[in-house]
């Protein structure tokens, strides 16, 4: 009881030490004092019936409810579980379940419509689970597991209950994914071997690192062999991931074929047509750039020269995958930035081709182990855990409002040096229920500062595609020296003299997106700085988080540290498509059942099929790939 914290939904065990009943003209009342060896709090009941009317000192109980400050700590009409031994002394229930709610129904009306249910799907429960793994929690089949998760004898059974339902959940994506992988590999593929990893770097102004050239060679083994690749590349920002894409699309297109590469936005897209023209210059290799912001009569120059001269790179947004594009020639799709579409919509691109291409997809958001193994369970994975020479140090502070001026001085002068800097902040526009300061706001401030001398330019996503390739293009070309952008800078700005990057309200970003927003800064060999400000309601826990940022340099660290915080959703993006959607299991704490099922023979496609079919109820809202 000395962790509490008010305002947090809390469960706590104790012993009735003290049992005051009062008389008002509201009614009778109760007040308990439960306590533990390291402290007590007061259970508050308005009304003297159930459950405050079973109480008796000296009872062991546990108690639930949202803790509150009066005079210590305090929770107004708990939950209570009553031991085996007290509910039979008392003749009170013991554990009871509490459902979420709408208006018109009580606690007691969902407790009678679950028990209903239950009792008539008591002999239909389809299993899947393997049945050892059933009995050795504890039950006797599924329907006993559902039905401890509802009404469980004890907080272990309960506590073993859900974690069979995570389980469960578990081990049909998993199985789902091995589906995938088994069909995609008994599928012929298209063998491309055209250059060797060494005539490839051998053109390249620099050597490629250990790190890059290992997960180049795995690149060029899988694409040579007889099934499609299917190969996740993971590596920190900066880590050289755009080279691997490079020598895997160039690959392609000297042996004939067609490689395509999607990035999710058009600034990304452009970033990659610039640099794969570089890679491709001593190759006699045409590069096309298609987003939705290309003419109709670039459209058709494209498409004329792709049929052409298919042994091109196709480099754009979701447009290059329209049906007027013609890729009967596709041997190969990068994917970057694969966590925004997810393994459903991957497979809808290559799982109706025939042949199929190879699939290289790649993310320079860290993903924790457990995340990797649960998104993408289809994929081989490599990963680039090294970073090239020549990039500076990023320093990275977080300000308090009395180092604001420091910071605004220290800005001018880096600006006076030449170099140029990102102003990030989390909104684009003021809002009369938040008093965050915005991106728009701020850039009327700044231009009308000591630094609209240097060029001042905005950019966020609601901006038309075309000006924000104008905006990226002008901060690349020094035609402007300060960006003041939202976190659409986040991937694909590549600014070699960009040096120093101010995120205001910090504490509103996650662990891993402020690490990838820090990336931007630091990748032309300079020292580079990172100034975290935080907004002045940011509680000690948030400005904690930003303290271990700045102590921590290791993406694949602070993607760890982010999943234990916010969870999965968070770290790969609320709003990004392919995420399943897990009723019970949560990745940030369930790393040990995933390890369970990596060890657990795979469902059958087939039973998969009519399981899925027979528990709409239960997996209707998660989003799997097509089997």
């Amino acid at each position: 009881m000395a962790e509490l914290r008010t305002g947090t939904d809390a469960t706590v065990k104790g012993k009735v030490v003290s049992l005051i009943r009062r008389r008002s003209g509201r009614g009778p009342s109760l007040i308990a004092v439960l306590s533990d060896e390291t402290g007590g709090i007061t259970l508050t009941f308005f009304r003297a019936g159930f459950p405050g009317s079973k109480l008796q000192q000296g009872m062991e109980v546990v108690a639930c409810g949202t803790v509150e400050s009066y005079r210590g700590f305090n929770i107004v009409h708990p939950e209570l579980y009553f031991s085996e031994d007290a509910a039979v002394a008392v003749n009170a229930p013991g554990m009871l379940p509490v459902y979420r709610l709408t208006a018109g129904l009580t606690q007691m009306v969902m407790r009678r419509l679950i028990a209903s249910a239950l009792e008539a799907v008591r002999d239909s429960l389809v299993e899947i689970l393997p049945g050892d793994v059933i009995t050795a929690a504890g039950f006797s089949s599924r329907w006993d597991v559902f039905r401890a998760a509802h009404d469980p004898d004890s907080p272990e059974e309960s506590r073993s209950a859900r974690d069979l339902l995570a389980l469960e959940e578990l081990y049909l994506y998993r199985s789902v994914l091995a589906s995938v992988r088994e069909k995609s590999n008994s599928e012929s593929g298209i063998p491309l071997d055209s250059i060797s990893l060494e005539k490839f770097e051998s053109t390249l102004p620099w050597s490629l690192t250990t790190a890059q050239r290992k997960v180049c060679l795995d690149v060029r083994r899988d694409m040579a062999g007889g099934s499609p690749m299917r190969r996740l590349v993971q590596g920190d920002v900066g880590s050289g991931k755009t080279v691997v894409g490079a020598f895997a699309c160039i690959v392609t297109a000297l042996a004939g074929e067609t490689a395509a590469l999607l990035a999710p936005t058009e600034v990304l897209a452009v970033q990659h047509y610039a640099s794969l023209s570089k890679f491709c210059s001593r190759f006699s290799v045409d590069v096309h750039l298609l987003t939705g912001g290309t003419s109709g009569s670039v459209r058709k120059l494209i498409a004329e020269k792709l049929l052409e001269r298919p042994q091109s790179i196709l480099i754009g947004t979701h447009a290059i995958l329209e049906d007027w594009v013609p890729l009967g020639s596709l041997a190969l799709l990068v994917i970057d930035e694969q966590h925004r579409f997810g393994v459903a919509q991957r497979e809808k691109l290559l799982a109706s081709r025939n042949p199929r291409p190879h699939a290289l997809v790649m993310s320079a958001t860290p993903i924790p182990r457990t995340l990797a193994m649960t998104f993408y369970g289809d994929l081989d994975i490599s990963v680039i855990d090294k970073m090239p020479p020549g990039r500076g140090l990023t320093e990275t502070r977080v300000v308090d409002s009395s180092g604001k001026s420091d910071v605004f001085k220290f800005m001018l002068e880096r600006l006076r040096a030449g170099e140029r800097i990102f102003l990030v902040y989390p909104l684009k526009e003021a809002s009369e229920k938040s008093d965050l300061r915005d991106a728009a706001t701020a850039f009327e401030t700044v231009l009308d500062g000591p630094m609209a001398e240097f060029g001042i330019g905005l950019l966020h996503g609601s901006m038309p595609p075309a000006e924000k390739v104008r905006i990226t293009h002008d901060f690349s070309t020094g035609e402007i020296a300060v960006l003041v952008s939202t976190t659409v800078i986040e991937v694909g700005i590549d600014v070699p003299m960009a040096t120093v990057m101010v995120i205001a309200n910090a504490e509103r970003f996650g662990l891993s997106q402020l690490h990838q927003l820090r990336g931007r800064v630091g990748r032309g060999g300079k020292d580079s700085w990172c100034f975290l400000v935080p907004g002045e309601e940011a509680s000690a826990v948030s400005l904690e988080r930003l303290n271990l940022l700045a102590s921590i340099s290791d993406g694949f660290v602070i993607a760890e540290k982010d999943l234990s915080i916010r969870g999965p959703g968070q770290v790969l993006g609320t709003a990004q498509h392919g995420l399943p959607k897990f009723r019970v299991a949560d990745l940030s704490v369930d790393g040990q059942l995933l390890r369970a099922v990596s060890g657990m023979p795979s469902i059958p496609l087939d039973r998969i099929r009519r399981f899925i079919e027979s528990q709409l109820w239960r997996y209707f809202d998660m989003e799997l790939p097509p089997v």
